[in-house]
């Protein structure tokens, strides 16, 4: 009982290996059966052998496998016409008896016409049947590379397996590697010029390669995908390592690049329209200072102008917000007079409106008053910090005696309180609370020093109602930005409608927000 072998592709295609003995190891080491020297078999990559009246492949451990029809397997039996790779190379099985010839073609007969010439293979019987000489001629005779010396081959045989990836498709259907098949020819101790050539198209780098191979890869991949095929397989090890940085490096360039623009926070739009420099009761959105999302850069300080005019006594309320500031960094002033500092960040500085009162003393009535945002350091070189919503409303002082001030502050102050208990029960109750602890602060600001206690609690009241006011509005707008991010403009423009109900009076900036929010999205 025999099997053979029969090379499935390449210039050998055809070429048949016959197998007398019950088991062959195939491997690139002298001590297999059948040497195959190529980097991408194992030095024993798999064995054949029968079990009972089948023959099996098993795998022998080797770097990248052994298939039969493309499926990777470690012990499988063959059949008639299994496709059978180990690594790049591939053979065709079959199981047959075969009566006993010489193992050199040479000495069969040849008849007219070649008829009675049985296709050519070789023979390789098991140790005991062939003496040393024989089975070393045989032994080796699969894939020897071309010009092959022993020197070479002994290099090969010792060399470390090449990993690599399978391609193309098998007999029947599966992956399996199609490499092309080396020349196969004797050792030829007289061809000195033969290793050079071997090395050349091994693919180790750092030569050329032949005519016919680069036919084949400008064949196989046009255009400038042949070019670079051929370029590294001609390129140095020195070569190779140079394009593995560079590309490794513009890599990482690239990939930085990209996560940049992701991350960065969308610089201000640029103004088509002059910087705002005069405040009114309709808050400014622009933002002015220095640093990162500001629109109109000003290192050392902003300046802005007002009207002030009332038929009483009045004071000025400053409303702004402010951010990227610290203790004592920017101070404002009202025609030369300091009338406070802007607050430093808290957790909700982006929520937080801030208020100054400019005293009644300070302004210029019927006249245009100067109000400036001045930062302190000296110089304040490139510093951040950044204001916006800025602006001013116009409060006018009760004209009452004394005692009636501070009975109208109490009363606006409970009144104020029990609103404020009442805050989730009604959507205008907060700002009503706010209005009352207001109103009782305006009547004793009116109130001649000194002031009563209830002036500061009335003044910290309408600041924690401030708070609230402002997360209110904070919590309004996230809707809308929420319902536009999922293109429901009817609820979009609902909850902006909506915001009249939480704020019904024009002594708050969120109504104005509201308003700029429709005219942008056209609502």
């Amino acid at each position: 009982m025999s099997f053979q072998l029969t090379i499935a592709e390449g210039k050998e295609a055809g070429k048949e290996f016959v197998f007398d003995q019950g088991s062959v190891t195939i491997g690139r080491t002298a001590d297999c059966d059948v040497i195959l020297y190529d980097p991408g078999v194992s030095r024993k990559h798999a064995r054949i052998f029968s079990q009972g009246k089948a023959y099996y492949v098993e795998d022998m451990g080797s770097s990248n496998g052994t298939k039969v029809n493309g499926s990777v397997v470690k012990k499988k039996q063959l059949s008639d016409g299994d496709a059978v790779a180990l690594g790049p190379v591939v053979f065709n099985f079959s199981s047959k008896v075969i009566e006993d010839m010489d193992t050199d073609p040479r000495s069969r007969p040849n008849g007219a016409g070649g008829k009675n010439v049985a296709k050519a293979d070789t023979r390789i019987s098991s140790r005991d049947k062939v003496g040393p000489s024989k089975r070393q001629r045989n032994k080796g005779m699969a894939l020897l590379p071309e010009g092959a010396t022993p020197e070479r081959a002994l290099a090969l045989s010792n060399s470390k397996t090449a990993s690599m990836q399978a391609v193309g498709q098998g007999r029947r259907g599966g992956a399996i590697a199609r490499p092309e098949i080396r020349d196969i020819e004797p050792f030829d101790d007289e061809a000195p010029e033969r290793p050079a050539k071997l090395a050349r198209r091994s693919g180790g780098g750092g030569g050329g390669l032949a005519a016919s191979e680069r036919a084949r890869i400008r064949r196989e991949s046009r255009g400038m995908g042949g070019s670079f095929k051929i370029f590294w397989l001609e390129a140095s090890s020195f070569t190779r390592g140079v394009v593995y940085l560079f590309s490794t490096v513009g890599g990482i360039a690239v990939l930085g690049g990209l996560y940049y623009l992701a991350i960065r926070e969308p610089g201000p739009p640029l103004p088509t329209y002059p910087e705002p420099a005069r405040l009114e009761p309709v808050p400014i959105e622009d933002s002015f200072g220095e640093g990162e999302g500001v629109i109109w850069r000003r290192t050392d300080m902003k300046v802005f102008t007002f009207e002030f005019t009332a038929p009483t006594r009045a004071v000025v309320i400053l409303h702004f917000q402010a951010r990227d500031i610290s203790q004592g960094e920017v101070a404002i002033t009202v025609n030369g007079a300091d009338v406070g500092l802007v607050p430093p960040d808290s957790l909700n500085v982006l929520e937080r409106t801030n208020e100054i009162i400019v005293p009644a003393d300070v302004l210029k009535k019927n006249e245009a008053n100067q109000l400036i945002f001045d930062n302190t350091h000296n110089p304040p070189e490139k510093e951040p910090w950044r204001i916006w919503n800025v602006w001013v409303e116009v409060a006018l002082l009760p004209e009452l005696p004394v005692e009636q001030l501070k009975r109208e502050a109490q009363m606006s102050f409970d009144r104020g309180v029990l609103q404020f208990s009442r805050r989730d029960v009604g959507a205008a109750n907060r700002y009503e609370a706010w209005k009352e602890f207001r109103n009782a602060w305006l009547n004793l600001e009116a109130h001649p020093e000194p002031r009563p206690e209830l002036y500061r609690l009335a003044r910290e009241k309408m600041k924690e109602s401030q708070v609230e006011l402002d997360s209110t509005c904070s919590k309004l707008m996230l809707e809308v930005e929420q319902s536009v991010n999922q293109k429901d403009w009817a609820k979009a423009r609902a909850t902006l409608d909506y915001v009249k109900e939480y704020f019904p009076g024009k002594d708050q900036p969120c109504p104005f927000r509201a308003e700029a929010k429709k005219e942008q999205l056209r609502l």
